[in-house]
């Protein structure tokens, strides 16, 4: 395969409408794992709710919120999952890479999923998948882009390493944004907590969901750097001895961290996407 068959491929409709689908559970999932975090947020600052209050409100607001926010992570891993079963499939097939891995019952149910995903908004998709990453909004079309004619191994690994570099940028502005909210929400809180005069019982009970989230979204990013450490390995090794058999494996790491909950903004995608794209054109040209 060499890069015109991949240009080719990737741009047939229903591979477009694959990618277009993977977006829209992975936005699904980042809205989800937003709504968790706000609704263990309520249930954390419902200590400070009046004490006068009858007690079945003041438990019963943390209680729901708590539930509720496990409802939507659940849900948020199920969109990740989904997410991460579309981009696999999608490369799979336009990089001619492990293309047995896939039965025909799992391609006809991918096949149907992404095109009910495509006709509940096919206004919205048909603009996506019409739409490069040059864009504006940026879209799904010509995901992988080639400023030479590359072959076989060259040009499937031309695509990953295409991956494996937005993949790096974007999770820089995540870790900042991150560290920024959770340092004013913290500081917020401990303020709070500071000026009121609660029992430590009160705080643990009212701070149990939210100190389950974070204890899960810590597990869910050590592992994302555990394979994120797999993947600079792997490719290294590509760079120095590329083979199929290292190709393939380059691949499953960059599957496997697909699939963990730890997701770029769509924010932040939406408005350097087109940068991005330039950028890149420019230094692998």
């Amino acid at each position: 395969m060499n890069s015109n068959e991949i240009y080719s491929r990737q741009n047939q409709d229903k591979f477009l409408k694959i990618q277009y689908a993977a977006r829209v559970n992975y936005n699904s999932a980042e809205n989800f794992n937003k709504y968790a975090w706000l609704l263990c947020l309520i249930s954390a600052f419902s200590i400070f709710l009046p004490r006068t209050w009858h007690e079945y409100i003041l438990n019963g607001i943390p209680f729901a919120a708590d539930l509720v926010a496990m409802v939507c992570s659940l849900i948020a891993s199920d969109k990740v999952k989904w997410g991460a079963t579309f981009r696999k499939y999608f490369d799979a097939y336009v990089l001619d890479i492990s293309t047995d891995q896939f039965s025909e019952t799992d391609v006809r149910e991918i096949l149907e999923k992404s095109e009910k995903i495509f006709l509940k908004s096919p206004e919205i998709g048909r603009i996506q998948i019409s739409n490069t990453g040059h864009d504006s909004p940026p879209g799904v079309k010509d995901w992988y882009e080639f400023s030479e004619l590359l072959d076989g191994i060259e040009a499937q690994f031309e695509c990953q390493r295409q991956n494996i570099w937005w993949n790096k940028k974007m999770s820089k502005l995540r870790i900042f944004a991150t560290a920024c909210l959770g340092v004013t929400v913290v500081s917020a809180f401990m303020l709070l907590i500071y000026a009121t005069s609660n029992s430590m019982l009160s705080i643990l009970l009212c701070c149990g969901g939210i100190i389950g989230k974070i204890i899960e979204r810590l597990i869910e990013n050590i592992q994302y750097f555990h394979v994120s450490e797999l993947i600079i390995g792997s490719q290294r090794t590509v760079e120095v001895h590329p083979t199929k058999e290292s190709i393939e494996q380059l691949q499953c790491f960059i599957d496997e961290r697909r699939a963990i909950n730890v997701l770029e903004s769509n924010y932040f995608h939406q408005k350097i996407a087109a940068k991005l794209s330039d950028i890149y054109k420019r230094i692998a040209s």
